[in-house]
């Protein structure tokens, strides 16, 4: 029945037969167990007898060969065990050793990011100078279209008609370059007689002076859209509009959420200062719906902008997501989040559920590191962020809701 082959570490003959051999194994002592398996003859002579000759190097690669083998036996069965409780009893909402490996896109809780209020001073703004800068600025721009002007005529003329531009255009350019104060604000648009009516609920100077004829309003009268500057709050009641749109409002701003409410797209613009928006409430809001589609305005979605401000540094825009909410939201893509200082920018707490894609950002620094003027940079990384679908397009349509 048996062939004998030379003496090995073990001591054991190699066995010739076609049959399964029962092979009594115990463990590494670290384990402390003995477990009883059938082997081919090759598996046998391989794994569990050992080389057919004595060197030290072979002996070796045998006996770490031989442990492996074993706490494979032994650890397999273990772990199918485990995902197997596990996984029932996640289904009763129980985490087994605390790992909440079913449900790794929920959040537990919101990033803490920095300007959480309203640029209320105007800080951040852009069009902030001193009084000497816009002086030196309205000079330049005056001389440059003086010159031009004057430039058409012959060369006897210029240095009068220049003068007489240059003085003409000089005080007009200083009162538009002269800073009003805050850039901030926070409108929406309703569509009234086929045409798009934009009103202000928040109107920094700033507006005021280049855009004198759109009101600043408390809402409709029916409520459906209204501000609380104390909470920094938006709160939408069965409301219907085409745009919401806001600058600055800084990374603790609200949309709370009320009823059945449909606008066309939401634009939120942070200017280095923040762009973050939290959708909160208990009711549903439809974005960028499909009678809107052949509108390429409505073509953004919900589109949050963190840009590049007056210190250097992009603004940390957030999309978040609260508890109870619905939202429902089309456009190409869906969801935009452009040049936010957060690599993570999408966040939906428990038990809300993403249908329609999964978040998926990227920074142009770290995807082309090596290109010319990148290395320049590091400090400046910023990131783009989308909801992509299976296929890893962007996606044209998702879904946030409590998955109860």
């Amino acid at each position: 029945m048996a062939g004998y082959y030379a003496d090995n570490e073990f001591h054991m003959p190699g066995l010739d037969t076609v049959d399964p051999v029962p092979v009594e194994e115990r463990a590494p002592v670290e384990h402390d167990t003995v477990v009883e398996v059938t082997a081919s003859r090759d598996e046998f002579n391989d794994d569990y007898v050992g080389p057919m000759d004595e060197s030290e190097e072979d002996l070796n690669a045998a006996e770490e060969k031989r442990h492996n083998r074993i706490k494979q036996i032994i650890l397999k069965p273990v772990a199918a065990v485990l995902i197997g409780v596990g996984a029932i009893l996640a289904s009763f909402g129980v985490d087994l050793l605390g790992v909440d490996y079913l449900s790794t896109s929920y959040d537990d809780f919101f990033p803490s990011l920095p300007n959480p209020d309203p640029d209320w001073y105007g800080d951040y703004d852009w069009s902030r100078k001193t009084d000497r800068e816009a002086e030196e600025m309205a000079r330049e721009y005056a001389s440059q279209d003086a010159n031009y002007y004057a430039s058409q005529y012959d060369e006897d003329q210029y240095e009068e008609i220049y003068k007489e531009a240059y003085q003409e255009l000089y005080p007009e350019y200083y009162e538009k370059l002269k800073y009003r104060g805050p850039e901030i604000y926070l409108r929406y648009s309703v569509i009234k007689e086929d045409r798009f009516e934009p009103l202000y609920l928040v109107k920094g100077a700033t507006w005021e002076y280049r855009d004198p004829n759109t009101p600043l309003t408390d809402g409709p009268e029916d409520g459906s859209i209204s501000y609380d500057s104390t909470t920094n709050t938006l709160t939408i009641n069965n409301f219907s509009g085409s745009v919401i749109e806001a600058n600055m409002m800084g990374n603790a701003f609200k949309i709370r959420v009320l009823g059945e409410n449909h606008v066309g797209y939401i634009l939120i613009y942070g200017a280095g200062h923040s762009g973050s928006v939290t959708f909160t409430g208990d009711g549903k809001l439809t974005v960028g719906e499909e009678e809107y589609a052949d509108l390429e305005r409505y073509s953004r979605g919900i589109m949050l902008i963190g840009e590049s401000g007056v210190t250097g540094e992009f603004g940390s825009a957030c999309l978040m997501v609260d508890r109870e909410v619905t939202l429902d939201v089309y456009g190409y893509p869906a969801i935009q989040i452009e040049t936010t200082a957060m690599k993570d920018s999408i966040y939906y707490l428990k038990p809300i559920k993403l249908t329609g894609g999964e978040p998926q950002s990227h920074s142009p620094y770290e995807d082309h590191p090596d290109e010319p003027g990148m290395s320049d940079h590091e400090e400046m990384i910023y990131y783009y962020a989308t909801i992509v679908d299976e296929d890893g397009n962007d996606s044209e349509h998702v879904i946030f809701a409590p998955d109860n």
